[in-house]
């Protein structure tokens, strides 16, 4: 058997551990997001430029499932399309970290990816900070994006963000992109972290003696 990094343990130990626990509803985008306004909590929101933009389920190109959020902008310039949704009862100093799976059936993609996380007051209903903008540039394959970052004093709330738009791509602003099986979980202590990491290597040991 190949020997198996720290960080390797850490994600296996991480997959079966319950501290990590996915704050998202519809992770997988099989339910319909809405457009309708608040609450935004407990649903994906889904939202667009107007003409030449979509935001929606689609059964295109699911990762998993059967379908997947589909974001379009067809040959427009100057607009945008995303989907959010809110997760509450965050606490100030905890580090969360929003992850997925994104793709894209245009090549090349004429557009640009904005990935962040909007800390928000639940009672002021007022954006305290936001992250800086993760700009991955989506692949025909699916792949992986990670975005961490900590919460801020006088936040409670994590609003997270997957938008696509065409402000820099004059003269055509073109192309899809697929999202799916996204999580906002909780990133462990370091103490929380070596104890994922010796679970997992109990768990592969045990594995071995079975094999």
């Amino acid at each position: 058997m190949k020997p198996f990094s720290l960080i390797t343990l850490v994600l296996l130990a991480l997959s079966i551990s319950p501290v990590t626990a996915n704050l998202l509803v519809n992770t997988g985008f099989e339910d319909p997001i809405t457009a309708d306004g608040p609450p935004f909590v407990g649903f994906w929101e889904g939202f667009s430029g107007g003409a030449g933009s979509s935001s929606g389920n689609s059964a295109l190109m699911p990762r998993s499932g059967a379908q997947s959020l589909g974001l379009s902008i067809d040959n427009t310039v100057n607009t945008f399309a995303g989907a959010f949704q809110d997760v509450p009862n965050l606490t100030s100093g905890t580090e969360y970290i929003f992850s997925g799976w994104h793709a894209t059936s245009s090549s090349p993609l004429d557009l640009g990816v904005e990935i962040r996380i909007e800390w928000r007051n639940s009672t002021t209903d007022v954006e305290v900070a936001r992250t800086a903008n993760l700009t991955p540039v989506p692949a025909l394959a699916y792949s992986p994006f990670t975005l961490s970052a900590e919460v801020p004093a006088g936040a409670d709330t994590g609003r997270v963000v997957y938008a696509i738009q065409s402000f820099s791509t004059a003269p055509l602003g073109n192309g899809s992109v697929f999202v799916d099986d996204v999580s906002f979980a909780v990133i462990p202590e370091p103490s929380a972290m070596l104890f994922l990491a010796v679970a997992g290597l109990g768990l592969l040991g045990r594995r071995r003696q079975r094999a």
